[in-house]
């Protein structure tokens, strides 16, 4: 191996404690904005739904502690029903925000898992209210996120 293949190789590694460091902080600007945004949490047992695919929106949620599990179900002709996991959501994240963003019925499902969770509800009068003032081209932004990521989720199947 070259000096400059080693140096390739070696940037993975110097590249995950920032990494590490950027999710970190991500986390942090989460927890602080829901500790602005929401007052009261809701507390859930370990493996109950906070909200199931296709039903339609009226909150997001922000994890206060506990972790939730998001996934899709793809029901296989003449098999049984499989969840495709989609991502563990865990103290300081938002999920359950698109459905605000674009008024389209939920793209997946979200149970919380390992115990019980504490989540900040953000109705969709408060996540509207954030909205008046905005430049229109962050909101327009936003449901074009919000598109691109459904399309992608079509793919998937």
């Amino acid at each position: 191996m070259t000096l400059s293949e080693n140096a390739t190789a070696k940037e993975p590694e110097a590249a995950a404690p920032e990494k590490r460091q950027r999710k970190s902080d991500r986390r942090q600007e989460d927890r602080r904005a829901g500790d602005r945004f929401v007052g009261k949490a809701r507390a859930f047992q370990e493996g109950a739904f906070v909200f199931r695919e296709f039903e339609s929106g009226s909150e997001a949620f922000i994890v206060k502690s506990g972790a939730v599990r998001v996934f899709k179900t793809f029901n296989d002709e003449g098999g049984k029903p499989r969840e495709v996991e989609l991502g563990i959501v865990e103290e300081g994240a938002i999920f359950g925000e698109m459905a605000l963003i674009d008024n389209e019925p939920r793209m997946a499902s979200a149970r919380v898992v390992g115990g019980g969770a504490e989540l900040f509800v953000i109705s969709r009068r408060q996540f509207e209210s954030k909205l008046v003032g905005v430049n229109p081209f962050i909101s327009k932004l936003l449901r074009i996120l919000a598109e691109n990521t459904r399309a992608t989720a079509e793919k998937a199947k």
